[in-house]
């Protein structure tokens, strides 16, 4: 209830953190973005080196590879080297453990068009979801007596604040060159279309692309902290 407060008092700091949580970047909403977007349930652990994990859990991988970089995702050398093969196995888990609680999920298209939108604008429509007029009416009455919203300006930089920390995937169809290999039962892939030109011998695979938004950290006026808080204009300075 005190970040609450604090909160509806436009304290940057504050309204930020209360966005992170509604947007999955900490507590709760977090995890479940996490076990959504990877594709893992809610008591499932993550097990096995780096190679393992990018082949049984390639969204979780990929997720974990653009949130805290690949460098961090190997176990130490000196963990490696113990001759206790238990021993090797139970930190290697617990490092994907330690992974999991620390990245941020991605958002869908969807979302991420709302967080630019109100980034770029500083307009918060909360009644858009509303089917009838009347709904939208009483959401609006019921907003301007109890709900006291900042200036544009501070809303832009609150989402702004926001877009930082988020990132959107979008997982597209991709063909890559086949380097399985082939058991003697199985018959070889053909290399040569019907015209008798050779092809490259692909298998179909998912690529997670991820992209930020091109409005994250920008900032407005460098007064915007005294305009904001003061309700001044630019014209009264």
């Amino acid at each position: 209830m005190h970040l609450l407060e604090r909160a509806n008092k436009h304290r940057f700091v504050d309204v930020v953190s209360v966005l992170e949580f509604g947007y999955g970047r900490k507590g709760p909403r977090r995890v479940q973005m996490v076990n959504a977007k990877a594709g893992l349930g809610k008591r499932e652990e993550i097990f096995g080196n780096l190679e393992q994990v990018s082949k049984y859990r390639p969204a979780f991988y990929a997720i974990a590879k653009n949130s805290i970089g690949e460098s961090k995702m190997q176990v130490s050398p000196l963990i490696l080297r113990s001759k206790q093969p238990l021993n090797v196995a139970k930190m290697q888990d617990k490092h994907w453990s330690d992974i999991r609680h620390k990245i941020k999920p991605p958002v869908d298209k969807a979302t991420m068009a709302v967080l630019e939108e109100r980034a770029r604008t500083g307009v918060i429509d909360t009644s858009r979801l509303l089917a009838s007029q009347g709904d939208k009416d009483i959401l609006e009455r019921w907003t301007k007596v109890w709900v006291k919203m900042p200036p544009k300006r501070q809303i832009i930089r609150y989402y702004r604040a926001l877009l930082e920390q988020v990132t959107m995937m979008e997982v597209k169809p991709l063909d890559v060159p086949n380097t399985g290999k082939y058991y003697k039962s199985m018959a070889r892939r053909s290399t040569v279309d019907a015209l008798g030109r050779e092809k490259p011998d692909l298998v179909p695979k998912k690529a997670y692309v991820f992209t930020k938004s091109s409005l994250a950290g920008k900032r407005g006026l460098g007064a915007a902290n005294v305009i904001d808080l003061a309700g001044l204009k630019i014209a009264d300075i």
